[in-house]
């Protein structure tokens, strides 16, 4: 099977699979893996070499590969498997081209979303790091804004997830916008200031963490 190089933002470090995953592919099911170098993924090339996989561009001889983004079109070979988040199945019209294309090579989509058990709940989604993740970035973007606006705000001192080398240290840089807060306060202009927040998922639950660092009200519903 292959692993395939994602592509689709710069910023994009995930892995379908980890080096632990095709070890145990590898020793108990004698599954051989085909991963695509990558300067960027979380892990890097001599782990999964490391893992037994071979590291290389071409991934023809794999009848299955795994991606995470949606894969372009021009990369699917006919009648082979691929298993990625398609952001198809709500019927996405920018994604209808390369589900066209699958269907014209008679390729097989295993979609992540349709994952699910015996009662329909799925087995593969987001956690708690997407909410942490949008709402570091929401923060950055409203920073971003205001600032074009010319207002001045606390959320200047928030970075990009992507620059953040860790969870701590991203918290950190929320800290210092809390800090802000709490000494300057918010702008008449900007204030009330008001987060809303839909859901008790996962990805909610991440979200309020990150939320919870700046001096806030919590108004339930």
């Amino acid at each position: 099977m292959g692993i395939r190089r994602e592509d689709k933002n710069r910023w994009e470090r995930r892995s379908p699979l980890i080096p632990q995953h095709v070890r145990e592919l590898k020793q108990e099911h004698s599954i051989e893996t085909v991963v695509q170098p990558s300067p960027i993924r979380s892990f890097s090339d001599d782990e999964y070499l490391d893992a037994g996989a071979t590291v290389q561009d071409d991934l023809s001889p794999c009848p299955i590969i795994f991606a995470i983004k949606e894969i372009p079109s021009s990369f699917f070979e006919q009648k082979k498997t691929y298993a990625f988040f398609s952001h198809t199945i709500k019927g996405q019209q920018y994604n209808m081209p390369m589900l066209k294309k699958l269907m014209e090579l008679e390729c097989q989509l295993i979609e992540y979303e349709r994952i699910v058990d015996s009662q329909g709940k799925r087995l593969i989604a987001f956690g708690k790091y997407a909410g942490m993740a949008g709402m570091i970035d929401t923060f950055w973007a409203l920073g971003k804004k205001l600032s074009r606006e010319g207002i001045d705000n606390p959320f200047t001192l928030v970075e990009q997830t992507v620059q953040y080398e860790s969870l701590e240290a991203a918290k950190m840089g929320i800290g210092r916008a809390a800090q802000a807060i709490e000494r300057d306060g918010i702008a008449a202009l900007l204030s009330p200031l008001i987060f809303g927040i839909a859901g008790y998922g996962n990805v909610s639950k991440g979200a309020q963490e990150i939320l919870d660092l700046l001096p806030i009200h919590t108004i339930t519903p």
